[in-house]
């Protein structure tokens, strides 16, 4: 019988100090090239059966399985030239098992794998230059069945000043290690981080490796030194199976006096081994009665009915297998049996169904090795195919004429449904009232068929998509199409809402061109406005390269007068709600168009509390945020944000998150900070005319500043701000230009 060998070194002294950076940790485990190709024979010589296991030989120890060809006692485990004898110590309740010295932990008879219980090398200083502790376990195994298993363990060191060396081989000609470093605990990596070399490394082990060492030197002169040892004093490495470590910062150092060791204790760190048949044969092709179609891979192992041979992944060798459709312990006789599948599906539906299909109109039968479903009466097929079961004499005029039937009835029933729906939504949003005045109400299906099914979109915003839609093959439309429902008007109001919207007529207003009501939120159509926002322009990636001061006086004043002729229209005065550059759009002569009246409300509506504004954040008026009354006031302050944008373009929220309103009001007291927000552009238009824009751009920055007072006393009206843009324009122009046209600033933009 061979031997486990088992080196343990005890603490040294610091006479000793050059042999304590070097620890061996050999695993001498013999390697035998594999036999990948086993060459198909039948005049291979014959071997002896080795003898079957003893009837009473114990198959558990403590809570771990002993499956065979391993055993404890005489003559239970596998009796050819390979070692699979394990000790079990009764001593510990409850008991456990034993290779050797190294605890077993489990053993996996179809991976070839033993899990054992591996130890940590580790290094402790009281200074930066002195060891005063070590702990070291090597070990060699000395007889055949075992490597360490590559694909499931890896080698691991920790510490924040650790160079740990890992060799293999018998020659140690190979040879890695892992570095890791960090200046405190605090640079070290985050608990359960990958270990990348901040406190802890990681990295792989070769294939059919037979000897393991861990040093902690690359020369007998190397004098050991540790820079970290106030906080992290000891350094680990250790072989152990993947995934089990996980970094946690504690592990550098001490918690209540106990260090990682301590805490993993001596049964704590998992290593996996890997094991095969190795001296008894190869896994070769059996033939039966000549018949080379039905050979199968037979090796002496394996004894049971229905299982074959499989070469080892590392190293010689072969392991055993129960057949398809079979499961049990294939090196015992009788040891593979048969899967019951339709058992299995009934015991647990959730995980075996998809595992053993049986399509429906099948019965499940077990048989030897596998399972069939049979199909019920009346059908055919093969319940376990994708087909399933058929129809034997399917009646296709019967199920034809059923299916179209039922397809009619139910376009009928779900069309009347939607159809009483429509009804509903129209009496609701007061469709008979509209329809009466004159205001051009489509239906849902013609929206559809404007905007070709919602297939082109061309703008969102806080209340819901915008698509392009074409009415009669020439006019463009934009569709609005709202997703947020709030809190429903009265029928009378809304009446009253779409009336003014549709009969509001001004040049710098987007027109209303129509509703529909047949849809919970109504929708609308809005004339279409081809070269998108002033925002886009000003700041998207499309905008012009240099923007004229006096084109942009167009756009400010043609707002402006949009916005007066809202709060001013008759007895129906109204607030825009969501006024900034975003729903400023510009046609093909760049005349701004004020858009999205999603948040429109009559002013007596506007200046209840409980109106509720769903607009851009960065133009809100903090007077309405604090008192939630929205006034024709609160439409000036956003309006004096888009008066800054026009002069600096730059975005209402700017360098990440500056607010403009704020920096350019800051900026007023220093006239040369004030003046180097506005853009430079408009300043290299002439150098002639520098001093008159300087002058322009002061006054509509005083401008936007009086619309950005807190107390909105204090702020202008739009019809106020009218007349004094243009007094700015009249600066801007002289008495030259009152007919100036900016034809070679028209772009389109998509």
């Amino acid at each position: 019988m061979k031997h486990l060998v088992v080196i343990a070194q005890v603490p040294w002294f610091l006479t000793t100090l050059a042999l304590a950076f070097s620890y061996p940790v050999p695993l001498h485990l013999p390697v035998v090239a594999a036999d990948a190709n086993a060459v198909v024979s039948d005049m291979a010589f014959p071997q002896p059966m080795p003898a079957p296991r003893p009837a009473d030989c114990p198959s558990m120890c403590g809570d771990v399985q002993i499956p065979y060809p391993f055993g404890i006692g005489d003559n239970c485990s596998w009796s050819g030239l390979d070692e699979f004898t394990l000790i079990c110590n009764r001593t510990f309740n409850p008991p456990r098992p034993y290779l050797g010295d190294f605890e077993v932990m489990s053993i996996a008879l179809d991976a070839g794998e033993m899990r054992v219980v591996g130890s940590v090398s580790y290094i402790c200083y009281n200074s930066s230059t002195t060891a005063i502790a070590d702990g070291i376990l090597g070990w060699t195994f000395t007889f055949a069945p075992f490597l360490v298993s590559q694909k499931r363990n890896t080698f691991t060191a920790i510490g924040c000043h650790t160079l740990a060396y890992l060799s293999g081989m018998d020659d140690r000609s190979y040879r890695t290690g892992c570095i890791t470093s960090c200046k405190s605990l605090h640079a070290a990596a985050q608990d359960g981080e990958e270990c990348t070399g901040l406190g802890c490394c990681q990295t792989s082990i070769p294939a059919n490796i037979s000897t393991i060492e861990v040093f902690w030197r690359d020369s007998p002169n190397y004098t050991p030194i540790n820079p970290a040892w106030r906080y992290s004093p000891c350094s680990y490495a250790f072989v152990a199976e993947k995934n089990w470590y996980h970094f946690r910062r504690r592990d550098l150092t001490l918690v209540a006096n106990k260090n990682f060791t301590d805490r993993v204790g001596d049964r704590g760190i998992p290593l996996v081994l890997e094991w095969a048949i190795r001296s008894n044969g190869s896994c070769r092709i059996q033939l039966e009665d000549n018949d080379r179609e039905s050979a199968k891979p037979a090796a002496l192992a394996c004894v049971s009915a229905h299982s074959y041979c499989t070469n080892a992944t590392q190293g010689s060798g072969y392991l055993c297998r129960c057949s398809e459709g079979y499961m049990g312990n294939p090196y015992i006789i009788g040891g593979c049996t048969n899967i019951n599948e339709c058992e299995l599906r009934k015991s647990n539906p959730a995980r075996y169904e998809k595992l053993y299909p049986c399509h429906s109109g099948s019965t499940c039968y077990d048989t030897q090795g596998d399972y069939m479903c049979k199909c019920k009466f009346g059908l055919k097929g093969d319940g376990k195919s994708n087909k399933g079961c058929q129809l034997i004499f399917p009646e296709y005029a019967i199920a034809i004429v059923g299916t179209f039937v039922a397809s009619v009835l139910a376009c009928l029933v779900v069309m009347e449904i939607k159809r009483r729906k429509q009804k509903k939504f129209f009496d609701k949003n007061g469709g008979e009232i509209l329809k009466s005045m004159g205001i051009n109400i489509f239906t849902e299906g013609q929206l559809k068929k404007i905007t070709n099914r919602y297939s082109t979109p061309i703008g969102e915003g806080a209340f819901g998509k915008v698509f392009m839609g074409i009415i009669d093959a020439t006019q463009r439309v934009a569709v609005k199409r709202s997703h947020v429902k709030g809190e429903a008007l009265r029928q009378e109001d809304f009446v009253n809402e779409i009336t003014i919207q549709f009969r509001i007529s001004h040049a710098n207003l987007v027109r209303l061109v129509g509703c529909c009501l047949e849809t919970d939120i109504p929708m609308l159509v809005f004339e279409f406005v081809p070269n998108g926002s002033l925002y886009n322009v000003l700041h998207g990636a499309s905008k012009l390269h240099m923007l004229p001061l006096l084109v942009r006086l167009d756009i400010a004043l043609g707002s402006a007068q949009a916005l007066a002729y809202m709060h001013s229209h008759g007895s129906h005065n109204h607030v825009h709600g969501d006024v900034k550059s975003g729903n400023i759009l510009l046609d093909e002569n760049l005349t701004p168009k004020v858009s999205d009246f999603g948040s429109s409300k009559l002013v007596s509506i506007a200046m209840h509390a409980n109106w509720s504004v769903a607009g851009d954040m960065n133009y809100i008026d903090p007077v309405y945020i604090k008192t939630g009354c929205f006034t024709e006031k609160s439409d000036v302050y956003s309006f004096g944000v888009v008066l800054l944008e026009l002069i600096t373009r730059k975005t209402a929220k700017y360098d990440g998150c500056r607010s403009l309103p704020i920096d350019f009001v800051m900026s007023c007291k220093d006239e040369g900070k004030r003046r180097a927000m506005y853009d430079r552009d408009i300043l290299c238009e002439d150098d002639g005319l520098s001093y008159v824009n300087m002058e322009c751009l002061d006054r509509i920055g005083e401008l936007a500043v009086r619309c950005l007072k807190e107390d909105v006393e204090e702020r202008p009206t739009m019809v106020e701000m009218v007349e004094a843009l243009k007094q700015v324009k009249s600066v801007a122009c002289g008495c030259s230009c009152s007919h100036t046209t900016y034809e070679t600033y028209t772009v389109k933009f998509n």
